[in-house]
């Protein structure tokens, strides 16, 4: 069985003939060192040991010579490249470029190249290890954004995962990103509490463009991505019907999310009315002032953001907030965990579980409380 060590090289030649060697750095200054051991043997390991440690003491040279072919900047490039980056879908590329691009633009402290400051993507991706990784974690989550430190982490341990099944990475390359906890994220965005709500209503009253987006999202429970698209070619018999997922830009020529959930839901009496008040665009309920459609959910999701900031309300108030108000009351209303599925369009209970688990106990605190006062009356 060949061992999995970091820097060793096992060649076989045309003549069965089995060459071992160790090369702990990619660079001219760095010669192999040949492993002449059985392997696997006590005596292998410590020839192992004895040449990494040989080549380490001459250190890693930053120089102009290295090779590009060795850096991580590389391997990024070649995925992108790459058939399986390819069949991802254009919004999840997009999120996924993002974070890499940034991820590859982080300076690593105290060191340089050629006088210039050195990069995470400027590294040899053979001396990466768990510390560079989680070193980049740590830097992301002291800015504050915890979940963030985790798509970093989940997006490499992807990239190199790809590298060593795809054979781009060196055969001794082992993916320093896997099994890497995740931190703890916060609850997620805010949900508006009543008196939120209830200022916002007083603000934007029924009739204007402001209020019916507003009751769209808290009376269907949609996604800005869907909130934004809804409209008459949705609604029949005073029921709207959509099928929702997220990211709806990234279907192309008519193709469609064939695991979504279709949502039909009957429309609301406060978004009726918001409905009815509201003059709008030819097919969808909301459009902006000049009585076109929203370019997209990014323009809608902005001017929603500029009506709550008139409003008054905090910047916790997202619109995402009125989507999370929709599940709290449904759950609090009895909704179990496949009608809420139904009506938000999960298409797993997980999510639906923490609603209603919350609801739930929230009724047995007052049940347990009410029968006290029942027993101490007695």
């Amino acid at each position: 069985m060949k061992p999995k060590l970091k820097y060793l090289h096992i060649i076989t030649n045309r003549h069965g003939r089995t060459f071992v060697y160790v090369r702990r750095y990619r660079s001219e200054n760095c010669q192999a060192i040949a492993i002449k051991a059985p392997i696997n043997s006590p005596e292998f390991y410590a020839e192992y040991s004895r040449a990494i440690a040989i080549q380490e003491a001459k250190g890693k040279p930053l120089t102009s010579s290295m090779n590009i072919q060795d850096t991580v900047n590389w391997i990024y490039a070649e995925y992108l490249k790459s058939p399986e980056w390819k069949e991802l879908r254009p919004v999840s590329q997009s999120g996924k470029r993002g974070r890499l691009n940034e991820i590859m633009d982080v300076v690593i402290p105290n060191q340089t190249l050629n006088g210039q400051e050195l990069k995470f993507g400027d590294l040899e991706y053979l001396l990466l290890g768990r510390k560079h990784i989680l070193e980049l974690r740590k830097f992301k989550y002291e800015q504050g954004f915890s979940a963030a430190a985790n798509n970093w982490v989940k997006d490499l341990a992807a990239m190199f995962h790809w590298a060593e099944l795809q054979q781009v990475a060196d055969g001794s390359f082992r993916n320093p990103a896997t099994e890497i906890k995740k931190f703890k994220e916060g609850k997620g965005h805010h949900t508006w509490t009543e008196e939120e709500q209830r200022q916002f209503e007083e603000y934007w009253p029924v009739g204007t463009m402001q209020r019916l987006a507003y009751a769209l999202m808290k009376y269907c429970g949609a996604r800005v991505s869907d909130a934004y698209t809804l409209g008459l070619s949705n609604e029949v018999d005073n029921t709207l019907t959509w099928k929702p997922f997220k990211g709806k830009e990234e279907y192309q020529d008519g193709e469609e999310d064939e695991n979504a959930l279709m949502v039909e839901l009957p429309i609301h009496s406060e978004l009726r009315k918001a409905i009815d008040a509201c003059p709008s665009g030819n097919l969808v309920y909301c459009a902006t002032s000049f009585g076109t459609p929203f370019k997209n959910k990014k323009s809608f999701s902005m001017w929603f953001v500029k009506a709550r900031k008139k409003a008054r309300l905090p910047k916790a108030c997202v619109p995402h907030g009125l989507r999370k108000v929709a599940a709290k009351n449904l759950a609090e209303m009895g909704a179990t965990e496949y009608q809420l599925m139904s009506v938000m369009g999960w298409t797993k209970p997980d999510m639906a579980r923490v609603y209603t688990e919350k609801a739930n106990r929230g009724k047995m605190a007052a049940s347990a409380m009410h029968s006290l006062d029942k027993a101490q009356m007695n």
